[in-house]
C-alpha cells in the first residue's frame, strides 16, 4: 500500500533524525562550542552525471550531505532514467535506500529482482553484493544513505549485464 505524502515525509524525517542522533552521540569530548547548525540550501550543490564506470544508462546524482567527522553517514538523491542502474557493488557498513519517485528494481546477489516504489525503504547489510535502478520502462529516484569505514563508502564491481537486468 503506498504511503501518503504526509507519511512519506515523516518517514524521511525519521531516517534523517536517526542519523542526526547517531552523530550527536558520536561527538568526541573535544568538540568546541564553535560548531553550529549547517543548512545546505536546495540548488546550492550541482547535479552530476553518474559515471559510466559505476552506472549503466542515464543517471543523475544530487548530493544531499557528505560525511562530516565524527559522523560517517553521507547521502545523495539518485535519479535513474528507464534502463539506468548501478553496477554491482557493496558497502562496508551497509546502505539504506528510500524510494521517492517512480518504480525501480533492486537485487542482492543470488536473490530475485524486487520491485520498489515510493515510500519503500531498502536495507543492504554490510558487504552484501547488490545493484539498484529504474525498471526498463519507468524512471526511479531514491535517497541513498551509507556510512564510510576508513574513508571508504562503496566498493564498485562489474556492471550488471542486460541478461541479469531483465526480469
Amino acid at each position: 500500500m503506498p504511503l501518503s505524502r504526509r507519511s512519506f515525509v515523516a518517514l524521511v524525517g525519521s531516517v534523517l533524525a536517526y542519523f542526526a542522533t547517531r552523530r550527536a552521540h558520536a561527538t568526541p569530548s573535544n568538540t568546541t562550542q564553535e560548531e553550529k547548525m549547517d543548512i545546505t540550501r536546495v540548488g546550492s550543490q550541482p547535479s552530476t552525471k553518474g559515471p559510466s564506470e559505476w552506472f549503466s544508462g542515464t543517471v543523475r546524482i544530487d548530493p544531499l550531505f557528505p560525511a562530516k567527522a565524527p559522523a560517517r553517514a553521507a547521502g545523495n538523491t539518485v535519479t535513474f532514467e528507464p534502463g539506468g542502474r548501478t553496477a554491482w557493488h557493496t558497502h562496508p557498513l551497509g546502505q539504506t535506500l528510500i524510494v521517492t519517485a517512480g518504480c525501480g528494481w533492486v537485487q542482492r546477489e543470488g536473490g530475485p529482482v524486487e520491485e520498489v516504489r515510493p515510500g519503500d525503504v531498502v536495507w543492504f547489510p554490510p558487504g552484501e553484493k547488490h545493484w539498484h535502478g529504474a525498471t526498463s520502462t519507468t524512471a526511479m529516484t531514491h535517497i541513498a544513505i551509507q556510512e564510510g569505514l576508513d574513508g571508504k563508502m562503496v566498493d564498485w564491481l562489474e556492471h550488471v549485464s542486460d541478461e541479469q537486468y531483465r526480469r
